[in-house]
């Protein structure tokens, strides 16, 4: 058995400034943002079993990931699988410009020319969860992005970009699931987007 706690990373210069970016070196955390990596930190302190961590190699979750790292005792492993969509011509693009880009790119109101597809998106995330499975036991912990994450949330139920726009995943989250085979469908919702791991949380994994 296998739990895979996926963390989005806390909140970035490029959260506060609206800008979608998939670039590897920009847009570190916030002060906010090393605070909030800490509390979340605090929390994963809660798992007793916790044996590896992996990250993104995006800046800000990197640095999400070492705050988380420096409380656990763990050095972050770099999984590109794990990195942000790729947003082709909408990278450094500014939210407010945009507004709604999914729906727009769905409705073909607007190009996306190098914008990751769904698909494509979810099979990397899928196949990042599969190799954890297949070599893990116990608990790991991967730091990732909001779409991403939403991926494979969506896989597991079944879901499509624009069917699962309303999973909530704040900055700093945590989300679980706990896999009891090898096939990764089969994995189990533990929680989405919490901030706390509550008893009842805990009792589950």
């Amino acid at each position: 058995m296998v739990v895979i706690v996926f963390i989005r990373h806390a909140q970035s210069v490029s959260n506060v400034q609206r800008i979608l970016s998939d670039d590897i070196n920009k847009y570190p955390l916030t002060d906010e943002g090393r605070q909030q990596a800490k509390e979340t930190a605090k929390e994963l302190r809660k798992i007793p079993t916790v044996t590896r961590l992996y990250s993104s190699p995006i800046l800000r979750a990197y640095q999400t990931a070492s705050i988380i790292g420096e409380e656990l005792g763990l050095v972050p492993i770099i999984d590109d699988r794990l990195r942000e969509r790729e947003l082709g011509e909408f990278n450094n693009f500014r939210i407010d410009e945009i507004n709604n880009w999914r729906v727009k790119v769905y409705k073909r109101e607007i190009s996306a020319k190098g914008l990751e597809p769904w698909e494509i998106l979810m099979k990397r995330i899928v196949s990042f969860v599969e190799d954890t499975i297949k070599k893990e036991e116990g608990t790991i912990i991967a730091v990732s992005h909001y779409d991403p994450i939403r991926a494979f949330l969506s896989y597991l139920i079944d879901l499509d970009d624009i069917s699962s726009w309303g999973i909530s995943l704040p900055n700093s989250s945590i989300s679980i699931v706990k896999c009891n085979d090898e096939n990764a469908k089969n994995c189990k919702i533990i929680c989405i987007g919490t901030p706390i791991l509550t008893t009842e949380i805990l009792s589950r994994l």
